[in-house]
């Protein structure tokens, strides 16, 4: 329980820093799998199954998927993990709005829990290679 509080206070204090300077990408907070970065942005990217050439926007920070994100983040990264959460782990409760708020948090730490992750709520590279992602075609399967 502490190591969930300490990993929320950080995404929490490197979202608002990022909001008040009006950056949007320069966090430091980490994930103990080492991301580095805060998630700003989305980036195409081939998912597991189908004809394996389905492409899903996976949460990026420039050129590389290593980053994470958490409550107080906005963008098409957060609706990139909603739309995992509601539509390929049928977690309808999401809204895919863009906003990582409160529900998304609670959402996507039930998943973590079941895809036995540390329910922490925060995404990193650990939960994004867990996660079933949708590709245009609706499809949904995890990165290869």
């Amino acid at each position: 329980m502490g190591k969930t509080r300490v990993l929320r206070a950080k995404a929490g204090v490197a979202a608002g820093a990022m909001l008040l300077a009006g950056l949007g990408a320069a966090g430091t907070a980490t994930q103990a799998s080492a991301a580095t970065s805060w998630c700003n942005k989305t980036l195409g990217r081939f998912i597991n199954g189908g004809n394996g050439h389905e492409l899903a926007n996976i949460p990026a920070y420039g050129n590389t998927v290593n980053c994470i994100t958490g409550r107080g983040a906005v963008g098409s990264h957060v609706k990139a993990i909603q739309k995992s959460l509601r539509h390929c782990h049928k977690r309808t409760a999401v809204e895919v709005d863009g906003e990582f708020g409160p529900v998304t948090e609670r959402q996507l730490e039930i998943v973590q829990a079941a895809l036995r992750l540390d329910d922490d709520g925060v995404y990193g590279p650990k939960t994004r290679d867990k996660l079933k992602w949708q590709s245009a075609t609706g499809h949904c399967a995890t990165l290869p």
